[in-house]
């Protein structure tokens, strides 16, 4: 029997007593000591299904389940609220997507490890004292070779990947049989998500437990899945051994999700590969297929006959036109580099940064002395950094969190002043003293498009509001004029014009990203600076707004410093790429160079970290490492 069965699961958010459906007649099962990874785009219902299991969405809507849900032949769903809280945490544990959110900012990481530690039944007797001991134990065991000092510690105080660590910590603190994982490596850096995905295995392993892994990432998947199950607008379209499902998948869908992944060493200048449109509203119903209008391969019947999940060679899949055998991925050749760089090799530089340094100073330890106040130290964000960027040239800048990579492109959008050194774009110089020149035309000159639309665009403002935001601000254009620019610019980033109305909130993450972009075309600069602008999005939606960058710089002649952790996507696209790490840029070649011959032993451990297609051999233990 197996330890969790979800049979026939609906899930429908009610508003004004109509229920919209979001999961449609799922059904799974999982075996102890098994990772099942629940992959596809946003809105197809993967977190839906996992906050399902543990029945959390309770808590944040009015929801109407129909179907089971069974753990050791216990069906959750029929559990009162006081019942389900006894499972919660003893026998299903949850890693969620943003550990800083989940984390407590006001209360030392050993007492949130603490309170996770279940009370004995019938009195405290010395239960503090055991949550302590088993926290510091889980703090060992996920990686902190000093788990005294981290417990002492505050959210804020540790990196990404170490407040990742605490969240998997605290998910074992009661010895959970089930860990649920809300896409617990979405916006780490390679090296980190790896260790991250090593520690799961390790800790599942140890543990024996069952895990229900939720991302977006093939390559995520293929490192730790055993199985993969993949979603679609609330249904499930195929399932399978990950290693079927990855190297022969069935539905088109899947297939498509497969060839979305950027490969190391294959050069995309003309464009990543990505799935016309978006999922549908749950609102939306219709009949057959719900892929069928985003679907190449689709037919009449499809479009109106819903098809059945049914097995072919091992794979459960729901698809009237299966793909068959591998998907025909292109294979890494060395290939030219793009004309336009090319032509451009002679011309003077549009950006270049001169031996620059930005060091901040930092409070730490204590110093000697009847105060014992706190030491002042100076540490470089940014130490000695020269680099250039041509006209119309695409630079991708990586590195793992905290490589000076973000501080970086703040100085060159003079957000912030350099300590040392100077920063010349197009003509314009910026050094320690401040921006020279006209600062509205160097506004005009660089623009930005930020990680996340959702913190960077007002959220009280209509989508024409905020492109129109810097028109005002740097152009003389009003009125009908600047109606009919922000119109053209929705439409170049592929935007229709009804949406110039709506606010953020009402449109998809993909969407907000293009308005960002349109926002920043605004101006019309020369140097666009793209902080992680694809981190949090689908690989399909990622493949969207990398060809729509790709396509504006052709046609403005833009040059881009586009700032990523994602190193398969950057060697995909880039003219020239970066590598920074603790402040320094450790080497600067084409993605052909950096790809086939890296010359810093650090570019050979993030080419060794990035995920593939292929499922790795299972890994021993990993050694505790000690927090920077």
């Amino acid at each position: 029997m197996s330890l969790l069965e979800i049979d026939r699961l609906s899930v429908g958010v009610l508003s004004d007593e109509v229920a919209t459906e979001l999961v449609h007649e799922l059904t799974l099962s999982l075996d102890s000591g098994e990772t099942l990874c629940v992959v596809g785009e946003s809105g197809s219902g993967k977190t839906v299904t996992v906050l399902s299991v543990i029945r959390l969405l309770e808590f944040v809507t009015s929801v109407r389940t129909t179907g089971a849900v069974r753990l050791d032949d216990v069906d959750l769903t029929e559990l009162s609220a006081a019942q389900m809280r006894s499972y919660r945490g003893r026998r299903i544990g949850m890693v969620f997507q943003e550990a800083l959110d989940s984390l407590n900012p006001a209360q030392r990481i050993g007492a949130q490890l603490g309170e996770a530690f279940p009370a004995p039944p019938g009195g405290r007797g010395d239960h503090r004292a055991e949550g302590r001991a088993r926290a510091l134990d889980l703090l060992k065991e996920v990686g902190f070779a000093d788990p005294e000092r981290i417990a002492n510690l505050y959210p804020h105080q540790l990196s990404g990947g170490m407040q990742q660590r605490v969240m998997i910590a605290m998910a074992l603190m009661a010895g959970p049989d089930l860990l649920l994982a809300d896409e617990p490596t979405t916006a780490l850096d390679v090296t980190t998500q790896a260790e991250i995905l090593r520690l799961f295995r390790t800790v599942q392993r140890e543990h024996r437990m069952a895990c229900v892994f939720i991302t977006h990432d093939m390559g995520v998947a293929a490192e730790i899945a055993d199985r993969i199950a993949v979603l679609y607008a609330g249904r499930l379209v195929e399932v399978g051994p990950a290693a079927q499902v990855l190297g022969s998948p069935k539905h088109r869908y899947t297939r498509a999700l497969v060839e979305c992944v950027p490969q190391i060493g294959v050069r995309r200048a003309e464009g990543l590969p990505s799935i016309a449109g978006s999922v549908p509203e749950p609102a939306n119903q219709f009949a057959g297929c719900r892929f069928a209008p985003r679907c190449a391969h689709s037919s009449d019947r499809c479009r109106v006959d819903e098809p059945p999940l049914v097995t072919v060679d091992g794979v459960e899949v729901a698809c009237w036109n299966p793909g068959v055998g591998p998907v025909d991925l292109p294979l890494a050749e060395p290939v030219a580099a793009p004309a336009a760089a090319e032509a451009d090799e002679d011309s003077a530089p549009l950006l270049e940064i001169d031996g620059v340094r930005r060091a901040f100073v930092t409070r730490s330890g204590r110093s000697g002395g009847l105060l014992g106040l706190r030491r002042r130290e100076r540490m470089a964000a940014v130490d000695g950094v020269s680099l250039s960027i041509r006209p119309g040239e695409f630079f991708g800048l990586v590195g793992e969190s905290g490589s000076g990579k973000t501080t970086l492109g703040q100085l060159v959008a003079a957000l912030d002043h350099p300590t040392e050194g100077t920063i010349t774009v197009a003509g314009q110089r910026h050094t320690p003293r401040g921006l020279e020149g006209d600062a509205r035309a160097f506004r005009r000159t660089v623009q930005l498009v930020f990680q996340d639309p959702q913190g960077s665009l007002d959220p009280r403002h209509t989508i024409g509001r905020i492109i129109a935001e810097p028109l005002r601000e740097l152009t003389d254009l009003r009125g009908a004029a600047l109606r009919r620019r922000v119109e053209t610019l929705l439409d170049e980033v592929g935007l229709p014009k009804s949406i110039i109305d709506r606010i953020p909130a009402q449109i998809s993450g993909g969407q907000r990203q293009r308005v960002a972009i349109a926002r920043a075309l605004a101006p019309e600069p020369r140097l666009i600076i793209a902080d992680e602008p694809t981190s949090a999005l689908d690989v399909s939606v990622q493949g969207q707004v990398m060809n729509l960058l790709l396509d504006l710089r052709r046609e403005h002649d833009l040059g881009f410093l586009f700032i990523t952790h994602n190193l398969s996507l950057i060697l995909s696209v880039a003219d020239r790429v970066g590598v920074m790490k603790n402040g320094k840029l450790l080497e600067v070649g084409t993605p052909e160079e950096i790809a086939a011959d890296p010359k810093h032993e650090y570019t050979r451990t993030l080419l060794a970290a990035n995920p593939g297609l292929t499922p790795p051999a299972r890994e021993s233990a990993p050694q505790p490492v000690s927090p920077e």
